[in-house]
């Protein structure tokens, strides 16, 4: 679905829209990281980063075993030590030992100076220690240079922030917070091509791909069987208004695709779009789940990013499995919304095909 960087070097050579002056630089910049990517085999890699795992979980045994982290102070302390150092180690130093060995101390930093706060404030008081988390992901998110780690950093407020609201607004808070996540993750990603080369482009791709693993497992809370994941706050929104909400995201995110792909959204191709995105959000308007999963497939393709189409299909299959065997629904409820929704996407899929190969006969199916 993406096109290589030499792919786009002839194309534009092609068109005519590349100086011949500057051929000659591009090709040797590509060769030079070409040269430099596959310099150290991956084995190689793989054992120097498990090497600076492991001095970096020796170091933290040696402190665990003197008692320093016995007190909340000095585990506290510690803990800002090891992110700080880690930190401007990082920005300064590379090599795959180093960036492991950074990312491990750094890790263990937050646990202790964020277990350390939720310590020093009580087992109770989750809201301290959700908000610390926030506090501590967030400066890190800007300060460490590591794509996985402000991956990370974005999981960790993502969830943070999902406990924080449920503590100060209970269910709607939560919900609230899904629909604000979702909202960030189309926004971020749709307005990603136009943003200038710098520190808030670099955040986009780790931090949008953080919440769009985050998303489904808070979609599903509602729905998941039992009360291990559920939310039975009295105070929760209904299904309903969730789904009307990212169903309006879903919709909004179709159009700019349309747009981008030269096709009138006002026109029978956005008719039928958009009425099969309702008829699809009406059908399945008590499980959320299936029009946030549809969303992300519209993100997915728009942006062609196989990683983000691969988490929309997982969390299309494993919704239909969990409402499947919700309790919450009667069958028939789950007959049809299951069937209608499969009959939305199988002519979603024909219409598209259609126009794709407007003079491919219909073959005959013996």
């Amino acid at each position: 679905m993406r096109p290589s960087l030499q792919d786009v070097l002839r194309n534009l050579e092609a068109e005519g829209l590349v100086a011949a002056e500057a051929l000659p630089r591009a090709r040797a910049a590509m060769e030079v990281h070409q040269r430099n990517s596959t310099a150290t085999p991956w084995f190689v890699k793989a054992f120097a980063g498990l090497g600076a795992w492991v001095a970096a979980l020796f170091l933290i045994g040696i402190f665990t075993c003197v008692g320093i982290v016995e007190s909340e102070e000095a585990m506290m302390g510690l803990g800002l030590v090891f992110c700080i150092a880690a930190t401007a180690t990082r920005g300064v130093a590379g090599g795959v030992f180093l960036e492991q060995l950074t990312m491990a101390l750094c890790l263990a930093g937050v646990g202790m100076l964020v277990g350390g706060i939720a310590a020093k404030g009580g087992l109770r008081d989750v809201e301290v220690a959700a908000g610390a988390a926030i506090a501590v992901g967030a400066v890190l998110l800007v300060t460490f240079p590591d794509v996985i780690m402000r991956f990370l950093m974005a999981l960790l407020i993502a969830n943070a922030t999902q406990v924080l609201t449920y503590q100060l607004l209970g269910g709607v808070g939560m919900e609230l917070a899904v629909l604000a996540e979702a909202l960030l993750v189309h926004v971020l990603l749709l307005r990603q091509p136009r943003m200038a080369d710098g520190l808030p482009a670099r955040l986009v791709s780790p931090v949008a791909f953080g919440l769009a693993l985050c998303l489904p497992v808070h979609v599903l809370a509602r729905l998941w069987p039992g009360d291990i994941f559920r939310v039975t706050d009295e105070s929760s929104l209904p299904l309903a208004v969730i789904t009307l909400g990212l169903t309006a995201l879903t919709l909004f995110t179709s159009w700019q695709a349309m747009k981008a792909q030269d096709l009138e959204p006002s026109g029978g191709a956005g008719a039928v779009i958009f009425g099969a995105l309702t008829l699809l959000a009406l059908l399945t308007l008590n499980v959320p789940a299936v029009i946030a999963a549809t969303g992300l497939l519209v993100l997915g393709f728009h942006r062609r990013s196989n990683i983000l189409l691969g988490i929309a299909v997982a969390f299309l299959l494993v919704a239909g499995n969990v409402y499947y065997y919700s309790l919450a629904f009667t069958l028939l409820a789950k007959a049809l919304a299951l069937i209608g929704s499969g009959l939305v996407f199988l002519g979603l899929h024909r219409f598209f095909l259609r126009r794709t190969h407007p003079g491919m006969p219909t073959a005959e199916v013996r």
